[in-house]
């Protein structure tokens, strides 16, 4: 008989509590316009030049889904297509985003450290670990989707970019 009650108990609080964890996704557009290249590399032998020739401006397209905490701290996992004009692949990361949630517009910070592989010119590509730190507004149009405007920098392939 305990057993049961307590079964009923634990039924009830489950159906009539409100969960401060929830799933969230979110799809995101970028374009990163090259900033400058702090490591310079002397030529030795078998260099082809730089991962990133010239100065490659670039874009992004990615998906983040994750979980959020009271709808302000959200960690996610991001998986996104690069293309630093014609030199293209894929970028795989985790994401940690805080906002203050308010009404109007409200301000949002962003942490994104993974790696990019790209094709380039070295046989398979080349990996490297990337770190984006940016910050902007978030605008809620419903209670389930909102746009967000960030700028901030990453630095990835030798080479620092400001998105």
């Amino acid at each position: 008989m305990k057993r049961l009650i307590l079964l009923l108990i634990f039924i009830y609080i489950f159906n009539h509590s409100k969960s401060q964890v929830k799933y969230t996704g979110r799809f995101e557009t970028g374009y990163h316009l090259f900033g400058s290249r702090p490591i310079r590399l002397e030529p030795g032998s078998g260099w082809r030049g730089y991962q990133l020739d010239e100065s490659p401006n670039g874009i992004e397209a990615s998906f983040v889904n994750g979980i959020s905490y009271k709808s302000r701290l959200m960690l996610g996992l991001g998986v996104g297509y690069l293309n630093y004009e014609g030199i293209n692949r894929y970028t795989v990361y985790g994401d940690l985003e805080y906002s203050i949630p308010s009404d109007g517009i409200f301000p949002v910070f962003e942490l994104k450290i993974g790696s990019s592989h790209i094709n380039n010119q070295y046989e398979n590509g080349n990996t490297d670990t990337f770190v984006d730190l940016s910050g902007g507004f978030e605008r809620e149009i419903s209670k389930k989707i909102s746009l967000q405007l960030k700028a901030g920098f990453r630095t990835v392939h030798q080479s620092i970019f400001f998105m």
